[in-house]
C-alpha cells in the first residue's frame, strides 16, 4: 500500500505503487518430474495386483504362472498386513519430531527393505539406501514371456520375498543367489514393495555419482570406475508430494572389499566421490538394522563416523553402531524393547554396556510391541534412538 506524501505527483504515486507490486510478487513454479506408465504397470504387476486397461502388460494377467504368483503372494503378506498398522502407530507416536519436515533418511545396509524405511519414515522426501546386492535392470516383461522366462522370473522373486516377510531382513547370500536368475538386482524388490504399500511408481531412471558427490542421469561420459545406481520417483496414491528413492550397490567399508564371487571394490579410503555423496544429500535420519554388526569393527570406522556426524536423528538395532561411539553431551538415547544378548552368529559382538543399560533403567526403557531385525519375534527385539543435541 502507498500514501500519498506531500509534494508527490500523480505519476510518481503511480511509479511508486508499480514497484511496490514488483516486490510484493513472488512466482512460484511447481517442481516437475519425469513420468511413463509402463513403470507402474511392473509394479502392479510384480506387487500382484491388476493393473489399469490400458497397460501393457494386461494380456500377462491371464497366466496361470501369474495367477498363482498372484495367490501365493497374497499368503505371503498376510501375517505382514497384520503387522504394518502396530508399526505404523508406533512411528507415528514415538517418530513424530523425526518426520516433521521432510529431508532425507539415509539406510545403508539396507537389501531391499523399503518396506520398513517408508514404515518408519514415512515423513521423509528423499531415501538413500545402500547394500552390496547389485542393482538390477527394468526388466521386458513380455519378451521374458516370449523367451519362456518368465515363470522363473516369478519363482526368484516370490523366493526373495520370503525373508523380508518372514524374517524382516534380507540374508545377504542367499540374495546373491536369488540375484544371479532372471531377477537381477534390487530393483525388482523395492518396486514390488513400492506397489504392495500403496504408492504409485512414477518413473525410474539410472543415476551416476559425480567426483564432486553430485548425481547425473547423463551416463555417456562417465568413467568406468563410476558408481551408477537407480533413482525412482513414486508417490503415495492419493497424494500429490512425489518422493525419490535412490539404491546404490556400493562397499562402504574403510579399505577394498573382496566377495567370494571375486568381485573386488574400493574402499571409503580411496572412493572419494561416495564420501562426497554423503555429505552432498544433507542426511537427516540414518536407519540402521540387521546390519550384521559391521560397524562395531574397526574397518567401518568411516561410515560409522559419517553417520554420526551428519545424522540428525538415529533409529537402529544392536546391530547398528555400538552405544560406546554414542556421547551423551551430543546425543539424547531412548531405548525400547528388550536386549541381553545378539544371535548366536553373532556372539562375538554382544554389548555388556547396552545390556546394563537395560538392566538398570528397566522402568525407563520403552516397549516395543513388534519384532524387528535379527530377533524378530515379538518381545525379543530392540530398537534405540538417537536425537541430537
Amino acid at each position: 500500500m502507498t500514501s500519498c506524501g506531500e509534494g508527490k505527483t500523480g505519476e510518481q504515486e503511480s511509479n511508486e505503487t508499480k514497484n511496490n507490486q514488483e516486490k510484493d510478487t513472488v512466482e512460484i513454479v511447481a517442481q516437475t518430474y519425469p513420468t511413463d506408465p509402463k513403470f507402474d504397470a511392473f509394479a502392479k504387476f510384480i506387487a500382484g495386483t491388476e493393473g489399469n486397461a490400458d497397460s501393457e502388460l494386461k494380456d500377462l494377467e491371464g497366466l496361470p504362472e501369474w495367477k498363482s504368483y498372484r495367490t501365493n503372494l497374497d499368503l505371503l503378506w498376510k501375517q505382514t498386513n497384520v503387522k504394518l498398522p502396530i508399526i505404523e502407530e508406533w512411528s507415528s507416536q514415538e517418530l513424530s519430531d523425526v518426520n516433521e519436515g521432510g529431508g532425507t533418511l539415509f539406510y545403508p545396509f539396507s537389501g531391499a527393505d523399503f518396506l520398513h524405511a517408508n514404515l518408519f519414515f514415512p515423513g521423509h522426501d528423499h531415501i538413500v539406501m545402500m547394500a552390496l546386492e547389485p542393482v538390477g535392470d527394468f526388466p521386458d516383461l513380455n519378451a521374458k514371456k516370449k523367451n519362456e522366462k518368465l515363470s522363473s522370473y516369478l519363482s526368484s522373486l516370490k523366493r526373495a520375498m520370503n525373508a523380508i516377510l518372514k524374517l524382516s531382513f534380507f540374508r545377504t547370500i542367499a540374495m546373491a543367489d536369488d540375484f544371479q536368475s532372471e531377477m537381477d538386482g534390487t530393483l525388482h524388490v523395492l518396486v514390488h514393495f513400492m506397489s504392495r504399500t500403496n504408492h504409485e511408481l512414477l518413473y525410474q531412471e539410472k543415476v551416476a555419482i559425480l567426483p564432486d558427490g553430485t548425481l547425473t542421469n547423463d551416463l555417456n561420459s562417465v568413467a568406468d570406475s563410476t558408481y551408477i545406481g537407480n533413482r525412482f520417483y513414486f508417490k503415495q496414491v492419493g497424494q500429490e508430494k512425489v518422493k525419490t528413492l535412490t539404491y546404490f550397490a556400493v562397499n562402504i567399508q574403510n579399505t577394498a572389499y573382496h566377495s567370494r564371487g571375486g568381485l573386488v571394490e574400493k574402499g571409503l579410503d580411496t572412493r572419494k566421490d561416495l564420501v562426497n555423496y554423503f555429505k552432498q544429500i544433507d542426511i537427516k535420519s540414518t536407519y540402521l538394522k540387521s546390519a550384521s554388526y559391521l560397524m562395531h569393527r574397526p574397518s567401518f570406522s568411516m561410515i560409522r563416523d559419517l553417520i554420526l556426524s551428519e545424522s540428525e536423528f538415529i533409529l537402529q538395532d544392536d546391530s547398528g553402531i555400538p552405544v560406546q561411539f554414542f556421547d551423551t553431551s551430543k546425543w539424547d538415547l531412548t531405548f525400547y524393547g528388550n536386549y541381553s544378548f545378539p544371535i548366536s552368529l553373532f556372539a562375538e559382538r554382544h554389548q555388556e554396556d547396552l545390556k546394563e543399560i537395560y538392566a538398570k533403567k528397566k522402568m525407563k526403557v520403552k516397549a516395543l510391541p513388534f519384532g524387528i531385525g535379527y530377533q524378530y519375534k515379538n518381545g525379543t527385539s530392540n530398537l534405540m534412538l538417537g536425537r541430537k543435541k
